[in-house]
């Protein structure tokens, strides 16, 4: 047989394997039918992709670099090398390779904003930092003089960069007002603004959101959504065809039935998706988040009725006018806070939320509460600042015996950079610093009783994570700004009522609270988080007195 025919056939066999979605048998298949045609580009293309759905971006990179230099580079190749340079966060490489062929060929209009907006996840050091808000800010002053641009929403989308931007210690509001003038100005779908009211029998409300499923914003906004009254309100919820199917999820389709609540999926085109929302004539609509979804993102632009609402799902301001009101807490904001909003401030009495206390099936007895010096960060990676790692340093300075826990992100590759901004940063004890594997709700929580202490991040803080770790009670120590999306722990233990928490207001005094925590005698440790459980029980979890707070600020907005 000839060397093109044992390439077909182990072609064919990986395209197989490939739909069967058994990617590795597939990556197989495929290197061996590069043994007989090596620069056959349908057979690299394909690896390269398996190697891409797989996590494995750094050999993925390779191979379309090897299709670049064989001539081959195909629109499928070039949008693949994007997506994989972003995945590994390789942001300077990624804007160097677009000018690069932007200069070669005439790209769409979409990589020229896309090359703009390009923000990082990750960061070494505060240089790092201003350097990289330098540069946005510089693209968007570029961006603001461009009149030429006009883009598509269904088919050239761009992800905006205000997710990665709200990790630092700055403010945004500014900065996202400015981007929302841009895209309303590069999208024309974006200013929507007619709208036609009936009166309704009932307040009717809208909840919007693409991870109405297992997902923070899942958790946090199924008790809220569940316990409105129905004779007071006729609620709509709107989900992304994207949306992952879920137990959770499962549970807002189920409600239509058991809670009166009508579910809706949106269609894939912008202009269906309006259309959908708009006739269902609805008095208030809430996102959860606006920031984490592009879609919600986007349609959060258009005006869908009077009063439209978001909250601490992202905790930052949107910049946009459409917006009507960000909903927060007393608890959560300083007097001076409206300021930092585009919206108007609604506080609740309560942290904004109803959050069902976690069942588990597997539960720790007493003698595993009482493990010392075990420092749990539990929070995504993305938060953990260059100026963090100075409390990690102090703290194995400190504690001889201290072990610090992370948890890897999906495919390694900011624990990986974590890891080496450690060897510069703190540059001993390294080997007392771990990385676990994601684990699954039960064994994540009680991941967090077993810790003797939980650290909450700087700058952006903990939410949902602190509130499950509150089953078993594990002290979070958290070093509050004047910023919201660093106050949820500090709110939830003025909730709680906790007497004398761990709040502080300086690194060495987070480091000294932490090390008095870990290094409680197994006893006392034990009966700590016992008492921060029962708080927990009779102030955190299921609090009716959100539910009539917020029914009553929803009566006031509309009535």
């Amino acid at each position: 047989m000839s060397d093109l025919l044992n390439a077909k056939k182990l072609f064919e066999n990986g395209i197989k394997e490939f739909n069967k979605k058994k990617f590795i048998l597939a990556k197989q298949s495929f290197k061996d039918a590069l043994e007989f045609a090596p620069e056959r580009i349908s057979i690299l293309e394909n690896l390269a992709l398996v190697y891409f759905i797989i996590n494995e971006f750094e050999d993925s990179e390779k191979i379309l670099k090897k299709i670049k230099t064989l001539g081959g580079h195909t629109k499928k190749s070039f949008e693949m090398m994007i997506n994989t340079l972003r995945k590994q966060g390789k942001i300077s490489e990624l804007k160097n390779f677009i000018e690069e062929e932007s200069k070669k060929n005439k790209l769409d209009q979409k990589y020229q904003v896309l090359k703009e907006f390009l923000y990082p996840d990750f960061f070494n050091n505060n240089q790092e930092i201003t350097s990289s808000r330098k540069d946005l800010i510089n693209s968007i002053e570029k961006l603001e003089k461009n009149e030429n641009i006009k883009l598509d929403l269904d088919t050239q989308i761009i992800d905006p960069p205000i997710f990665n931007l709200s990790y630092d210690q700055y403010e945004n509001l500014e900065v996202n007002k400015r981007i929302v003038n841009i895209y309303r100005k590069f999208y024309p779908e974006l200013n929507n603004s007619n709208i036609v009211k009936k009166s309704n029998n009932k307040i009717r409300i809208g909840f919007a959101s693409e991870y109405f499923t297992t997902h923070t914003i899942g958790k946090l906004y199924i008790g809220l959504i569940l316990k409105l009254s129905k004779e007071k309100f006729d609620i709509h919820i709107f989900h992304s065809n994207k949306t992952k199917p879920s137990f959770l999820h499962s549970k807002f389709l189920n409600a239509e039935f058991s809670h009166n609540i009508t579910n809706h999926t949106l269609p894939e085109s912008f202009k269906e998706k309006v259309h959908l929302i708009k006739n269902q004539n609805l008095d208030i609509l809430f996102f959860p988040e606006i920031g984490m979804s592009n879609e919600f993102y986007f349609l959060s632009y258009v005006r869908f009725c009077k009063n439209q609402i978001t909250s601490w799902g992202h905790p930052m301001t949107t910049g946009n006018d459409t917006i009507d009101f960000f909903l927060s807490s007393k608890l959560l904001e300083k007097e001076n806070s409206q300021k930092k909003y585009s919206e108007k401030l609604i506080l609740s009495d309560f942290l904004p939320m109803y959050f069902y206390k976690p069942v588990l099936k597997n539960k720790l007895e007493d003698q595993e509460l009482s493990k010392q010096n075990i420092y749990f960060c539990a929070q995504t990676l993305i938060k953990i600042h260059p100026d963090f790692d100075e409390i990690l340093k102090k703290i194995l300075q400190n504690d001889k015996k201290a072990k610090i826990i992370f948890i890897k992100d999906n495919n390694e590759v900011i624990a990986k950079k974590l890891i080496l901004r450690f060897k510069k940063t703190i540059t001993s004890n390294l080997e007392r610093i771990n990385f676990v594997d994601k684990m699954n709700i039960n064994d994540y929580i009680n991941y967090c009783g077993k810790a003797s202490v939980l650290l909450d991040p700087l700058y952006f803080g903990a939410g949902n994570s602190f509130h499950e770790s509150m089953y078993y009670g594990t002290p979070t120590v958290t070093m509050p700004t004047d910023n919201m999306k660093s106050r949820i722990v500090l709110g939830a233990y003025s909730q709680m009522k906790i007497q004398d928490p761990p709040i502080v207001n300086s690194i060495d005094d987070y480091v000294s609270s932490a090390i008095k925590i870990a290094n409680l005698e197994s006893n006392t440790l034990v009966e700590t988080k016992k008492y921060y459980r029962k708080c927990a029980e009779k102030n955190l979890f299921e609090n009716e007195g959100f539910i009539i707070d917020l029914e009553n600020i929803f009566l006031k907005l509309v009535n």
